[in-house]
């Protein structure tokens, strides 16, 4: 990898501080001169640099750019809003990080070709300057803790960035602001979510237009669920919280998270009973999210990746969520009761795909998910109420 430096070949801290104009590199030191007052914290960022640690487990060496970035999207304030309006969420960051670190791991692997798919990543964060984090924020820091250079450089820019203010203390402001100042693995997580620094500074200055995604205001909600905006109103008190801590992602796990959605669509309806219609809803909710989220989609995807046939099958069909939602809340398709109750075809696939279609396992892939194909097979094995609404928007429905 080619070093992503723009000291001119300087030091990793020092360097910075002098390009920065901030004085940093004064004596020498990794945050001298003016920036020594500066590199206590404040408690926000000493949260960030814990999160940071832990968005860095299981990838091994120093902490990085990428991981100060994930470790801000856990804070609170300004610069953690700034990224999740942009969709640069915690579990947004965190579902890209694993695979990265899935894909370095394929790197290493004398038996495996790389490919574009598999690369892992193109900045190299200069990683090979890292140096101890006491030089950076010193001797109050956990001492077996080491940063990237590029790590270290934005670091110290954030100190330039609160003595400009004069804030008494470098915040997540700041060392975003210094995060985005670099080509370094934080940039380069963001542009694999579909993010430029430029949206986010706009964010941070509050100059930033109305963003568009290209979804239905309708598909709104599911987008913030599955982003981790939002949680789903059904899961009890105790697995809501599990999933907001551990920032898991549904699109990685497509039949789960048409299961919760199915609740969701039901209740947005304001329906007295939950039927397949919202299994239908449900499964184009989440085929048309995932399909402006590939980098949450594409976590744990087998090659070749069939977990969102159902949906597919749906739209080769000419239907999409708007026509079907406009059906339902129009009661323009009278509807049948289904034939069988509700998890009949949530937990069973048809017997000529073999899988059960429940609970998936972690985001580890060690229990494959079934995806939305045999789910959809289900509603239409039998005259389901969302049999019958596919029937009615599209003629008989063809495999």
């Amino acid at each position: 990898m080619t070093s992503e430096k723009r000291d001119g070949g300087m030091g990793a801290v020092g360097g910075a501080g002098a390009a920065d104009g901030t004085g940093a590199a004064g004596g020498g030191g990794a945050a001298g001169g003016a920036a020594a007052a500066m590199r206590e914290a404040d408690w926000n960022t000493v949260g960030i640099l814990g999160a940071a640690r832990g968005a860095q487990a299981g990838a091994g060496g120093p902490l990085g750019t990428e991981h100060l970035l994930a470790g801000i999207t856990t804070s609170k304030g300004a610069a953690r809003e700034a990224l999740a309006s942009e969709g640069a969420t915690k579990t947004a960051l965190l579902a890209v990080l694993r695979q990265r670190r899935d894909r370095d791991a394929v790197g290493t692997d004398p038996d495996v070709v790389r490919t574009d798919r598999t690369a892992g990543w193109r900045a190299s964060d200069d990683a090979e300057a890292n140096v101890d984090a006491r030089e950076v924020l010193g001797e109050s820091v956990d001492r077996s803790d080491r940063f990237t250079g590029a790590a270290a450089r934005a670091l110290t820019a954030a100190m330039g960035h609160a003595e400009r203010e004069g804030a008494a203390k470098f915040g997540a402001p700041h060392l975003l602001r210094a995060l985005l100042d670099e080509e370094n693995r934080a940039v380069e997580l963001l542009g694999a979510c579909g993010i430029t620094p430029q949206a986010v500074r706009a964010r941070l200055d509050g100059t930033a237009a109305c963003a568009t995604d290209g979804l239905t205001p309708l598909l709104h909600a599911t987008r913030d669920r599955l982003l981790g905006r939002d949680h789903y109103r059904h899961l009890p008190f105790w697995k809501r919280w599990l999933v907001k801590r551990s920032g898991i992602n549904w699109a990685s796990r497509p039949t789960r998270w048409v299961g919760l959605e199915t609740y969701e669509q039901a209740h947005r309806l304001g329906a007295e009973a939950v039927g397949t219609e919202h299994v239908l809803l449900a499964i184009l909710a989440t085929h048309e999210v995932a399909l402006r989220h590939p980098h949450l989609a594409g976590e744990n995807a087998p090659t070749p990746d069939l977990r969102y046939t159902g949906g597919d099958r749906l739209t080769r069909l000419g239907l999409d969520y708007a026509t079907v939602h406009r059906a339902l809340t129009d009661n323009s398709v009278p509807l049948l009761p289904d034939p069988r109750p509700l998890g009949h075809y949530l937990t069973t696939a048809p017997p000529s795909t073999a899988t059960a279609t429940g609970p998936t396992a972690s985001t580890d892939g060690s229990v494959p998910d079934p995806g939305t194909g045999p789910l959809t097979e289900s509603l239409l094995l039998e005259r389901t109420r969302a049999h019958q609404l596919i029937t009615a928007l599209t003629g008989p429905p063809t495999a």
